[in-house]
């Protein structure tokens, strides 16, 4: 019969529409990418025979049926799916990105209750969309349980002035854990504000490891508390925690983020905790004029490096916030030359150095504004999953397209309070920003007549809403992102250059 394989559990299959989502689950416990491809109906039937163990002669039977092809030919097809590389699959002129190890043999499944059995039926279609990037349901969501924090950071970017009359019921926020598992949702993650100083973290944090979710990462800037690290332990968190620690300089902490006297020691205090629990963390350090220079960084460092459970510390410069005025953040920005001498003095004494991995991302100082030529798929940079993939939940309910986007009326897409995960996600407002008709554009945005328009707004979807917003205003919501080659002179700078 020969060696039976299977479908390696870490990843799973779900329909969307006419096709299917290969992705791979939140808690992985083999070889195996992080994974999220749109693959035909047909390779969706391939891996589902494998989904309760197949030898290669009884899978190559099946598909040398269902293709009408010999079973040599059949083995040539499966012949990719065996290997432990990734591969691409040419469809249509769309090319399918399939991760690593997909199919691995019998002797590797650690728990076989880990298999989950499951049957697709035959389809050849050969009209399938695997090109439009927006999926049936969401893949991942996220609850912003708060909008307050204990801090007044200069360069925070959060809405935390608006007041929030009734908080999404905890009760409730479980109703919508449990569907979001149901209809097949990939994680949920929390953030605030401060998720501390929601009142039932840690009961909202045990129902989301309890219906196998979990934020790969809870950041924060409260100083951790006995309270804390207990909610950590019991509620079973398999991520991981970031600090946000800019200083530990008091006198820069009370000017840049508002805080008392003590603070600055309470963290210290609250990162014992963590050492003597055993906790992991990362640490967050954000730059700006006040905190961008070597004496900081080696106060931080020579602090750091002293601690056993840090894993990572990211030193990132801060971005504009369209909570705050331009004014602000030319103001607190520091100049480039400063960040690259840091960021070189960074690399050469500290990084090869330091027993955790020290990250030093220039998102904002690289960003390609006024380069892209071809639509929003050209644009360099992370990919927006707003609209696409990803469901945003406030704290009162009210879901909205992206987090920097908070309570604005023009993207508020639906209310969980009384609408379920699949409702809102295909409300009357989702569709209208979905199916937004060139001739409604504002005649000023060059949008308005761009012959790109349906790659930008319909099929990659790729514009970050945000920053035009951040560029241009709230009332020009619909111009280009500034990345474009197209797009006009920014309203606001929002670059770390000159325009």
């Amino acid at each position: 019969m020969g060696t039976k394989y299977y479908l390696n559990p870490d990843y799973t299959i779900r329909k969307d529409g006419n096709r299917y989502l290969l992705h791979s689950r939140f808690m992985k416990k083999y070889d195996s990418d992080t994974a999220k491809s749109l693959i035909h109906p047909y390779h969706a039937r391939l891996l589902s025979l494998f989904s309760a163990g197949s030898s290669v002669e009884q899978a190559a039977n099946v598909i040398a049926s269902d293709l009408n092809v010999t079973q040599e030919d059949a083995k040539k097809i499966l012949a990719p799916w065996l290997t432990k590389e990734k591969f691409k699959i040419k469809i249509n002129n769309y090319s399918v990105r399939i991760p690593k190890n997909v199919l691995v043999p019998s002797d590797s499944i650690l728990d076989k209750n880990e298999i989950m059995k499951f049957n697709i039926p035959k389809s050849l279609a050969k009209n399938v969309d695997l090109s439009t990037k927006r999926l049936q349901i969401p893949y991942l969501m996220t609850f912003m349980l708060t909008n307050t924090c204990v801090t007044k950071c200069c360069y925070c970017y959060a809405d935390t002035h608006t007041k929030v009359k009734n908080y999404l019921l905890t009760e409730r926020i479980f109703e919508i854990i449990r569907e979001a598992k149901r209809i097949g949702v990939y994680n949920i993650f929390l953030i605030g504000g401060e998720v501390f100083l929601h009142p039932d973290w840690e009961l909202v944090l045990k129902e989301l490891t309890n219906n196998g979710f979990g934020p790969d990462t809870i950041s924060t800037k409260i100083p951790i508390t006995p309270r804390i690290v207990k909610g950590l332990k019991e509620s079973g968190f398999k991520g991981t925690l970031q600090l946000s620690i800019d200083t530990l300089d008091s006198n820069i902490a009370i000017d840049t983020l508002h805080v008392n006297q003590c603070y600055i020691s309470k963290v210290e205090h609250g990162i014992n905790l963590l050492e003597k629990a055993g906790i992991t963390y990362r640490v967050e350090t954000v730059l700006t004029k006040a905190t961008c220079t070597k004496k900081n960084i080696d106060t931080l460092y020579n602090f750091l490096k002293e601690k056993n459970c840090v894993k990572t510390w990211e030193i990132r410069t801060a971005m504009f916030s369209n909570q705050k005025s331009m004014d602000n953040f030319n103001s607190i920005k520091a100049a480039v030359p400063l960040l690259e001498e840091l960021f070189g003095y960074v690399e050469e004494n500290i990084k090869n150095e330091a027993m955790f991995t020290v990250a030093l991302p220039r998102t904002e100082i690289d960003k390609a504004y006024y380069s892209a030529e071809g639509g929003s798929a050209t644009f360099k940079g992370a990919k927006c999953s707003a609209l696409n993939d990803h469901l945003f939940i406030l704290p009162d309910g009210k879901c909205t397209i992206c987090e920097q986007l908070y309570w604005n009326p023009n993207f508020i897409i639906g209310d969980l309070t009384n609408e379920s995960i699949s409702e809102v996600w295909n409300s009357t407002k989702a569709n209208r920003l979905l199916n937004l008709k060139q001739e409604c554009i504002d005649k000023q945005s060059p949008c308005s007549t761009c012959k790109l328009f349906d790659d930008c707004f319909k099929i990659n979807r790729n514009r970050c809403w945000t920053d035009v917003i951040k560029a241009y205003g709230d009332d020009k919501w619909d111009f280009p992102d500034p990345r474009c080659k197209f797009a006009p002179k920014m309203n606001n700078n929002i670059s770390y250059n000159a325009q």
